[in-house]
């Protein structure tokens, strides 16, 4: 052979034909996702993007909690409202401004107030008559005792104040509380600790356009509900880790291999996960009236499996390496009857996804290796999860 003629039977030059192909086929799904994202019904595209908002405020704030006598408590702020009072011997009302108290709502990032300890001198008193008066006069020596106060700092902010019979809003310097991360663990003094199982039948659904593809989801998270877990209330639970995997799923599927057989030409790797985004708070709630909602932020990393065109149909497929981007889930569900927390499904709408699919041969454990083989591919992905939630 001539030594400036390439060997194109070599193994490199035919993996490079392989590769060529399939950022063809992956090419032309993405022009066929894009087309129907685009195509996506108004219902869909406008709904989502109308609720979004809406959605990450809710899911963004919780109540604010204090340590007291070890135990985390919910914060109580006072406030100004408008209510009608029946006016004393008559059947009228009037209107009339009152004070009323409501949970102090803050970050979900930086929901615990900051505190710290400091010595203080303790005195013992006893109550004496002086003059024919009970006064209460100290006794002994002080004692040093070590308490645990919060930290606050000043600031300027509106409030609502009351002028007469209305509520004015005035800009003023007032002391407020300094927030942290609440500290997770599993004493049950500070919380009561959550385990969330994906039960069998939980999936994704996901939507190329043209086809869709459901993937398994197994795995489990854990958290924790700050203060310990409240009959007849609203319950926060702060997911704080956790592993959920992607089984293997096969995404675009031919007849290619001797003569009809069905395969798979392109599928997902092992192991996807989907991991907690740790740089966020995921929050989920389990309110009084049964209802669940959850906010999961996360960071998939996805491999792929490739096979090796059509002289690969008996062999292994080609493995890549991973490709890792983030992906916000909304979910909701009720509490059922007879299955309480033991099994319930939890939900979440179609929703973009830009995934980042790898095409470059790897160990499916390892970042791609190559960015120059990385192509977007858009889908629509919603999920269906079967869940068993244990607390304590």
């Amino acid at each position: 052979m001539h030594p400036h003629h390439p060997d194109t039977t070599s193994p490199l030059r035919h993996g490079r034909r392989i590769l060529t192909q399939m950022v063809a086929v992956a090419a032309l799904a993405f022009a066929l996702v894009a087309g129907s994202v685009a195509a996506a019904p108004a219902s869909i595209t406008t709904s989502a993007a109308a609720s979004a908002p809406t959605a990450r405020s809710a899911a963004d704030t919780c109540p604010a909690q204090i340590l007291k006598s070890g135990k985390l408590t919910d914060v109580y702020e006072s406030y100004y409202k408008y209510a009608y009072k029946k006016i004393k011997g008559t059947k009228k009302y009037r209107k009339a401004v009152v004070k009323a108290k409501r949970k102090l709502m803050v970050s979900c990032t930086r929901s615990c107030v900051r505190t710290k300890t400091k010595t203080v001198k303790r005195y013992k008193y006893k109550t004496v008559v002086r003059k024919g008066k009970k006064v209460k006069v100290r006794t002994g020596k002080p004692k040093s005792v070590k308490v645990t106060v919060p930290v606050y700092k000043s600031v300027k902010k509106t409030v609502t104040v009351k002028k007469g019979n209305r509520i004015v809003k005035v800009k003023k310097k007032v002391k407020a509380y300094t927030y942290e991360k609440c500290k997770t663990s599993g004493d049950s003094a500070a919380g009561s600790p959550v385990k969330v199982t994906m039960l069998d039948g939980s999936y994704a659904l996901l939507d190329f356009g043209a086809f869709q593809r459901q993937a398994p989801i197994s795995g489990t998270l854990t958290g924790l509900i700050p203060g310990g877990y409240k009959l007849n209330q609203d319950n926060q639970i702060n997911l704080t880790r956790g592993n959920l995997t992607l089984g293997r799923t096969n995404v675009f599927i031919d007849d290619d291999c001797h003569g009809g057989q069905v395969s798979a030409a392109i599928r997902t790797g092992t192991p996807t996960n989907v991991n907690l985004d740790p740089t966020r708070q995921s929050i989920s709630t389990l309110t009084a009236a049964g209802g669940v909602t959850a906010t999961a932020y996360t960071k998939i990393q996805l491999p792929l499996e490739l096979r090796n065109d059509d002289d690969g149909c008996d062999q292994p497929y080609i493995t890549t390496g991973f490709t890792e981007f983030t992906q916000t889930f909304f979910l909701k569900g009720k509490i059922g009857k007879g299955t309480g927390l033991a099994k319930l499904t939890l939900t979440s709408p179609p929703d973009p996804l830009d995934v980042q699919a790898c095409l470059s041969p790897g160990s499916p454990t390892s970042p791609c290796n190559n960015s120059a083989l990385i192509i977007p591919l858009p889908i629509i992905v919603s999920t269906n999860l079967l869940v068993s939630i244990k607390v304590g």
